[in-house]
C-alpha cells in the first residue's frame, strides 16, 4: 500500500515524510519550488494533524460505543480517514473527512439516524448537508472535519450509495501514488486553486481532489500535465488508466460523450471523474497551462485580488442591471447554486418573451443571495413594431390583418412596408422590474427558492453595490495570473 506509507492501525494515517521536500531534483529553485514552500504543510502542522486525527478517531469511536449501547445496536461501526490527509496529498490548512463505515444490510434511515447522532456528538457546531444523504460537518480541535456515513461494501461495482467509492479512491491512489509525485499533486491543487478551478461543486466546476491525483500518476509529474493538457486535450477527450496499471492511454472523445474532459475512474469504469468539469473551466486550464510552460510566475499559484471598484464605477457598471435579492436559506452551495442558476435563466426568459435583451447574468450566495441580469435597457418604448409575413403568403395575411384589424393593443391598422405586413403594438411592459413584480410568483425558481418569494426584493443594480468583492472579480478583465 502507497509506497512505503506508514499507517497508523487500519485508519490509514500517513505520519511520516508526507510532507518531507520532493527527491525530484528537477523542481529545484523554480516557481514549483516556492511554490511548494508555501503549499506543504510544515512538519510541525503535520505533527500536529496527526495528534488531533489520533484524538478524533478515539473520539469518535467513544461515542459510537455510547450511541451502540444507547440504540441497543447488534453491528459495528468502522472509522475510516478518507480524502487527501489520508493520501498524503494535503495541502495547508487541510479539512478531515471521517467516513463511519455501516455494514450493508444496514436500512438507509438507520444509517441516517446513526450516522447524525455521532457526527452531532463528536464536532462543534456540527450542521447538516447532504449529498445521496445527509453528513455532519463541524469542528474539532481548530479543523474542519466532515463526518460521513457510508456503507463498507467490499467492491465498488456493488455500492449502495455515491459516498460508498470514496474509500476505494482513497485506496487506489495511495497504492499508486508514489511518495515523490505527492508534492507534484499540491502543485496541481494549488496551480488549479490559483485559476479559481479546484472543486467538483457546483460553485466551481473545476477539477476535483481526486482527478488531480489520477493525473499524476497518469502523467507521472506535475509539468507533464500541463503539457498535455496545453497540446493534447481537445473536446470529448478520454483518459483511462490500463488495467495493470503500467502505463497509460489517451484518446478522443467516444460516441455518447458529451463531458468536455472525460477520465474514467479506475475504481468505477462507467463513471467519468471529470464529470462536473465544465467547458470554461477546461479551457482556462489549459490556456493558463500553455502560458505557464512558457513564461512560470508564482502568480498562477498565488495570483493577486482583482482591484476592488469604487461605489461611483460599480453604479456605472451596475446602472443596467435588475434583479431579486434576498437572506441566503440554510443550503448547502450545491443546493442552492443550481437553483439560482434556473432562477437567472427563467427570468431571462421571461424577459426576453417581453422584448428585453438580456446581455449577460449573475448570481451569488453568501449570507445574502442575489441573481442579476444586465440589459441593453431596463425601459422601453411605448410602440414597437410588430413584423407580420411577406404579402405572397396570403392565408397568413388574411390571418394577421384580422388579429390585429381592431386589436386593442394595435395603435393603428396593419400596413405594406418592404413587401410585408407590419403593425404598431402598444407594449403590455416596458419597464423591467415592474415586469419581473407581476410575474415573479409564477416563475419556477427552483424548489427552495420558491417557498421563500415573499421575502424577496426586486431591486436595481445599484442596490447590489455592496456586494462590491464579488463585482469587482466579475468585471475584471483580466486573468487571475495577470492581475
Amino acid at each position: 500500500m502507497g509506497g512505503g506509507d506508514r499507517q497508523s492501525g487500519h485508519f490509514g494515517v500517513d505520519e511520516g515524510g508526507s510532507c518531507a521536500p520532493s527527491t525530484n531534483s528537477t523542481l529545484g529553485e523554480t516557481v514549483e519550488a516556492e511554490a511548494l514552500r508555501r503549499l506543504r504543510p510544515t512538519p510541525t502542522e503535520e505533527r500536529r494533524l496527526h495528534r488531533v486525527i489520533r484524538t478524533l478517531i478515539e473520539h469518535t469511536a467513544r461515542n459510537i460505543e455510547v450511541v451502540r449501547t444507547r440504540r441497543s445496536l447488534g453491528y459495528n461501526i468502522d472509522i475510516r480517514l478518507v480524502g487527501s490527509v489520508a493520501k498524503g496529498t494535503y495541502i495547508r490548512k487541510p479539512d478531515i473527512d471521517i467516513f463511519l463505515m455501516f455494514p450493508s444490510g444496514v436500512e438507509r434511515e438507520e444509517l441516517k439516524a446513526v450516522g447524525l447522532e455521532i457526527g452531532h456528538r463528536c464536532l462543534e457546531g456540527g450542521e447538516e448537508l447532504y449529498a445521496q444523504h445527509p453528513y455532519v460537518r463541524g469542528g474539532f480541535m481548530g479543523y474542519h472535519v466532515d463526518m460521513v456515513p457510508s456503507y463498507g461494501v467490499v467492491d465498488p461495482s456493488h455500492i449502495i450509495s455515491a459516498v460508498d467509492r470514496t474509500p476505494f479512491h482513497t485506496e487506489y491512489v495511495k497504492a499508486n501514488l508514489k511518495p515523490e509525485q505527492r508534492d507534484h499533486v499540491r502543485l496541481l491543487k494549488g496551480f488549479a486553486k490559483g485559476l479559481g478551478v479546484y472543486g467538483a461543486e457546483t460553485t466551481v466546476k473545476g477539477f476535483s481532489g481526486y482527478l488531480c491525483e489520477l493525473l499524476i500518476i497518469h502523467y507521472g509529474t506535475f509539468e507533464a500535465v500541463l503539457e498535455h493538457a496545453s497540446r493534447d486535450w481537445h473536446a470529448g477527450t478520454v483518459i483511462a488508466r490500463p488495467k495493470n496499471e503500467g502505463g497509460r492511454r489517451d484518446g478522443k472523445g467516444s460516441k455518447g460523450r458529451r463531458e468536455p474532459l472525460v477520465f474514467i475512474d479506475p475504481v468505477d469504469p462507467s463513471r467519468n471523474v471529470a464529470a462536473a468539469l465544465s467547458k470554461e473551466k477546461l479551457e482556462l486550464f489549459k490556456l493558463a497551462s500553455k502560458e505557464f510552460l512558457k513564461n512560470p510566475r508564482i502568480e498562477f499559484f498565488f495570483p493577486n485580488p482583482p482591484p476592488l471598484l469604487s461605489e461611483e464605477e460599480l453604479k456605472i457598471k451596475l446602472r443596467n442591471f435588475v434583479g431579486i435579492y434576498f437572506k441566503k436559506p440554510k443550503l448547502p452551495d450545491d443546493i442552492i447554486y443550481p437553483q439560482l442558476r434556473k432562477a437567472a435563466l427563467n427570468l431571462e426568459n421571461l424577459l426576453r418573451q417581453y422584448d428585453f435583451k438580456v446581455k449577460r447574468k449573475a448570481w451569488y450566495a453568501n449570507d445574502e443571495a442575489f441573481v442579476a441580469l444586465e440589459l441593453e435597457k431596463k425601459e422601453l418604448e411605448k410602440i414597437k413594431l410588430h413584423m407580420g409575413p411577406p404579402l405572397h403568403e396570403k392565408r397568413h395575411v388574411e390571418a394577421f390583418i384580422k388579429k390585429w384589424k381592431n386589436n386593442k393593443m394595435a395603435v393603428e391598422k396593419p400596413f405594406i412596408k418592404d413587401g410585408r405586413l407590419w403593425v404598431k403594438v402598444r407594449r403590455k411592459y416596458t419597464d423591467a422590474l415592474h415586469l419581473i413584480e407581476d410575474f415573479l410568483h409564477q416563475i419556477n425558481l427552483g424548489k427552495n427558492l420558491n417557498e421563500i418569494k415573499n421575502e424577496m426584493k426586486i431591486c436595481n443594480g445599484v442596490e447590489l453595490i455592496k456586494f462590491n468583492e464579488f463585482w469587482s472579480e466579475y468585471f475584471c478583465d483580466k486573468y487571475p495570473w495577470e492581475r
